[in-house]
């Protein structure tokens, strides 16, 4: 989201000061994104084993491969528009829709968490023993 105001704000004002921000920003934000997208992909079959829909895994997975398309071209154009000065438009739109890609990822990949209930973890995963222990401390302390 920020790479794509700071491309809006060249834009409006074509300050020397903000030149750089909007590349710069697109790029950490597609080296955030290739990241984020292959640790999902580390995670689809668990996701997928836990019960959640596929459909909902799929439709998530091809909003992120469009979200990483748009960021990527969004990085390219905004990196190629800033020697000459020309095109900063373009670069802007992509990036704003590269930003509106990555939010709806964002909300689908939050949907398979909070509704379809990925990533849960399973109960019996907490040391029983540590938790008796302190349970039972506590009750001792209360009962004084």
């Amino acid at each position: 989201m920020t790479g794509a105001v700071a491309e809006l704000v060249y834009l409006l004002i074509r300050r020397p000061w903000v030149k750089w921000f909007g590349p710069t920003l697109l790029t950490l934000a597609l080296a955030g994104s290739g990241v984020a997208y292959f640790s999902g992909q580390a995670v689809h079959d668990k996701a997928v084993d836990q019960g959640v829909p596929q459909a909902a895994v799929e439709k998530h997975q091809t909003s992120c491969v469009w979200a990483l398309g748009a960021l990527g071209l969004a990085t390219i154009l905004s990196w190629a528009v800033r020697p000459r000065g020309t095109g900063i438009w373009l670069s802007a739109l992509v990036a704003i829709a590269a930003a509106a890609l990555t939010l709806y990822a964002g909300y689908l990949g939050g949907e398979l968490v909070y509704v379809h209930g990925a990533g849960r973890v399973k109960a019996g995963a907490v040391n029983p023993s540590a938790g008796h222990s302190h349970t039972h401390a506590v009750s001792k302390g209360a009962r004084r």
